[in-house]
């Protein structure tokens, strides 16, 4: 087990030097210095989170709605800024996981 914990920990590393997560930083530096902007992105970022994870007839429509709502909140350069960069890292940590169950076998 300590081969694993060193290269998780080794894992961690990597990842926090790696471009996207400095990325991500700094645009998270960004949105800390605008007052309110944070709470702003977070109020955001549950609302989608709660629409694509709702059972509703009218997913379309509310999407819609969401995005008309947001246009503008999105298009501000801090915010899409953030956005861009917490979808990038999302995306390395996704294909991490990805990798790793994909190399493990399990049997239910």
């Amino acid at each position: 087990m300590d081969t694993i914990n060193d290269k998780v920990e080794e894992l961690v590393r990597a990842i926090q030097g790696s471009p996207d997560y400095v990325s991500l930083q700094k645009a998270q530096e960004q949105v800390n210095s605008i007052p309110g902007l944070a709470d702003k992105i977070r109020e955001f970022s549950w609302k989608n989170y709660e629409l694509q994870n709702s059972d509703t007839d009218d997913f379309c429509e509310q999407m819609e709605e969401f995005a008309e709502q947001y246009q503008e909140f999105c298009m501000e350069p801090a915010v899409s800024r953030y956005l861009e960069q917490e979808v990038r890292m999302c995306r390395v940590l996704q294909e991490i996981n990805a990798r790793i169950l994909g190399s493990v076998e399990l049997v239910l």
